[in-house]
């Protein structure tokens, strides 16, 4: 008795529902995350944008297409990829939508992928080769929405020829075209991407230390020391502060476990402030060692936007993603109520 084998194109069908799961999640991860849409968020599409685009050879779309209008590429983006899921899923249009697929992790590969070393750690490139099977032979032989149409199509030809119109009766029409379970996917699309959009709750912006008033005070003794610095009482003069020491603002605004960013007074590069649960300042560089984007401070962790990429909020280290070092350290000091960065 010969073996049972499985035919190639059901071999690829978990492999069309993951794609498709992955990128319906992906759309609504993204108009779920309540800093998406603000900018000044570690995740706002706007600061992805830009780190994507900055040498990349990718970058050049980005800039023309993206950047001008970061918001309404993001939702674009968002909607795509949940209406690419969808299509996946049901196997409508398999062959565009995986088509589309393709074309939007290889622009992702050329920009958000592209520092990505060595090469085979970028997600973006795994995808694209992915999708490329599915673009090729679509959902043939598989469970979908493509193959149950076409059947009726042939169904309702066999019974044309057979028996052909009267003159002046209609043609009878499938029940459901593949036009309309179009319009019905992107309908259902569109209602997925509003209620992840409803449920997302509200964003609280980061804070700020310093205000459109302040001003630079520097110090005139010179003090060496580590990353960071305990919280002190009483007022000090100015000789007990660091040489150079920039004031970044009143430490009352950043409590126990809040982060704050400021410009490095060394180089004017973003630097990242955070007080523990302990009251104890924290101060590393905001500058990603991936692919050089913006960090914030989310859920205790430092974490990146554009690539998932997470250092600990207490020494800087990497701890998850493709980051392949640390954060280095920057100096604060807080004295007399008021926070102080030391350059480098």
């Amino acid at each position: 008795m010969p073996k049972a084998t499985l035919s190639p194109a059901m071999a690829l069908l978990p492999l069309r529902l993951f794609l498709g799961a992955t990128f319906a999640y992906a759309g609504i991860q993204k108009l779920g995350d309540p800093g998406f849409l603000h900018p000044g968020a570690p995740t706002y599409i706007g600061t992805q944008l830009h780190g994507f685009a900055a040498g990349t050879p990718g970058g050049f779309v980005l800039r023309a297409f993206a950047l001008p209008h970061p918001e309404l590429a993001g939702v674009a983006v968002a909607l795509t990829e949940i209406l690419v899921g969808l299509l996946t899923l049901a196997g409508l249009y398999a062959r565009i939508a995986a088509a589309a697929g393709l074309g939007l992790n290889f622009l992702l590969f050329l920009t958000a992928s592209w520092h990505t070393t060595p090469y085979f750690l970028g997600p973006d490139l795994v995808f694209s080769f992915a999708w490329l099977p599915l673009a090729l032979a679509g959902a043939q032989g598989q469970p979908a929405l493509d193959n149950l149409s076409e059947a009726r199509s042939r169904a309702l030809a066999r019974r044309t020829r057979l028996h052909p119109p009267r003159p002046g009766e209609a043609f009878a029409e499938p029940t459901s075209t593949r036009r309309a379970l179009l319009a019905e996917l992107a309908g259902m699309a569109v209602a997925v991407a509003g209620v992840s959009a409803l449920t997302r709750g509200s964003y609280s912006a980061a804070r700020t230390l310093t205000g459109s008033g302040s001003t630079v005070r520097s110090a005139g003794a010179i003090a060496r020391g580590g990353g960071g610095a305990r919280a002190t009482s009483g007022q000090a003069g100015a000789s007990a502060l660091p040489r150079g020491a920039v004031e970044l603002g009143p430490g009352r605004r950043l409590p126990k476990g809040a982060a704050a960013t400021y410009s490095d007074p060394a180089d004017g590069s973003p630097d990242i402030l955070i007080r523990d649960e302990r009251g104890n300042l924290k101060s590393f560089s905001a500058v990603c060692t991936h692919a050089g984007c913006t960090v914030g401070y989310e859920g205790g962790v430092i974490v990146c936007p554009c690539h998932g990429g997470e250092y600990s909020a207490e020494t800087g280290e990497a701890i998850a993603g493709p980051p392949p070092r640390g954060l280095e350290p920057r100096r604060v000091v807080e004295s007399g109520g008021r926070i102080y960065a030391v350059p480098s």
